[in-house]
């Protein structure tokens, strides 16, 4: 579902993360648990070293290996509740721009791991689990490699002070599993090179949201009853923070909205493709993760940005619009949705950013 914050903000809304390659009667292979798990990744927060092993043949007996080698870097925000890993690979044939966006929530004491590039974006199903009194960590998905159904496991440990990571599938439901991928961590200086503050082209658009990059006060318009000819609206305040990677490519922005009856804590993840020079913006909380599909689009040459997907709400078609322009100097952010593919648009959100000191 794109539009999350309207499901938030009406009554009885729910949202289910799921993918569409797992059964309907599919349960995650996970236990759950009482720990209190959001300082789990804490060992992993700083810039490192990386070396990654590849098995060059999924699920076909292989025993062939390659190596990729890189750099990333681990940020914390919502107090340790979420982290951001970007970093790059260089493999033999290629290079690869990557992310790991890690969401706990405290009801279900479990993380959601959303694995993504620079080139593609987040790829789904997001990695569902929590770590072991033990340390280690257990995150699975139901997904499919090409066209046969798995489960895919990533499991993380520490290994002479040093984070392991691992990926496996298994075709038997957790039977047996096939490791497929490892990585070793070795910390570095944080004036290591890596993809994080590499360069891009000038003028390709991949400065569109430097406008947006620092600190926030934040004051929400939202209509309450949207498609509905309403027009009671009620107001939130908030604050955010906007930080880029991956040379201004990409941009994370986390926040919170104080509203009448409930507190949010927001993110927005918002990726830029040099080939197609579209940005692609992913709306999530800490509770419910990362709402997919992303809007889509790009800034015009005065700097007003449309970014555009399809949804439901209510159970009605929408197209929904995120406006982005600046207002007398202030970051100014407009939701619409149409019912007629475009033609006529209801304003049904409005943000408005001031700078903060803090």
């Amino acid at each position: 579902m794109k539009s999350l914050i309207v499901a938030l903000l009406m009554a009885g809304a729910s949202l289910a993360l799921s993918s569409a390659a797992a059964p309907a009667s599919a349960t995650y292979p996970v236990a759950p648990t009482a720990r209190d798990g959001r300082n789990d990744f804490n060992f992993e927060f700083g810039t490192w070293r990386t070396h990654y092993r590849l098995l060059a043949k999924r699920l076909a007996g292989s025993h062939a290996w390659y190596d990729c080698y890189g750099t990333s870097v681990i940020r914390p925000f919502w107090g340790g509740r979420g982290n951001l890993e970007d970093g790059d690979l260089k493999c033999p044939n290629r290079y690869i721009g990557g992310m790991t966006l890690r969401l706990y929530d405290a009801q279900t004491h479990q993380w959601t791991l959303w694995w993504g590039t620079k080139k593609l974006g987040i790829s789904p199903p997001a990695q569902v689990g929590h770590f072991e009194a033990n340390g280690v960590g257990n995150f699975y998905a139901y997904d499919t490699w090409h066209g046969t159904p798995i489960i895919c496991r990533f499991r993380w440990t520490v290994v002479n002070g040093d984070p392991h990571f691992e990926q496996a599938f298994s075709v038997d439901r957790g039977k047996t599993w096939e490791t497929n991928w490892t990585t070793d961590y070795e910390h570095v200086s944080s004036s290591a090179k890596g993809v994080w503050n590499a360069t891009s082209p000038a003028g390709d658009g991949h400065d569109g949201f430097d406008f947006l990059l620092g600190t926030w006060r934040t004051h929400y318009m939202r209509l309450r009853h949207p498609l509905t000819g309403s027009h009671d609206w009620f107001a939130c305040d908030g604050s955010a923070v906007v930080r880029a990677f991956w040379g201004g490519s990409g941009n994370i922005e986390d926040g919170d909205l104080r509203c009448p009856t409930q507190y949010i804590a927001g993110i927005t993840l918002r990726l830029y493709d040099p080939q197609t020079r579209q940005w692609s913006l992913y709306w999530g909380t800490q509770k419910r993760g990362l709402a997919l599909p992303p809007q889509v689009g790009r800034f015009d040459a005065n700097g007003v940005g449309d970014f555009l997907a399809p949804d439901t709400v209510d159970g009605k078609a929408v197209l929904v619009r995120y406006h982005w322009a600046q207002h007398d100097g202030n970051p100014r952010f407009e939701e619409s949705f149409s019912t007629n593919k475009g033609k006529t648009w209801e304003l049904v959100w409005t943000t408005d950013y001031t700078r903060s000191a803090r």
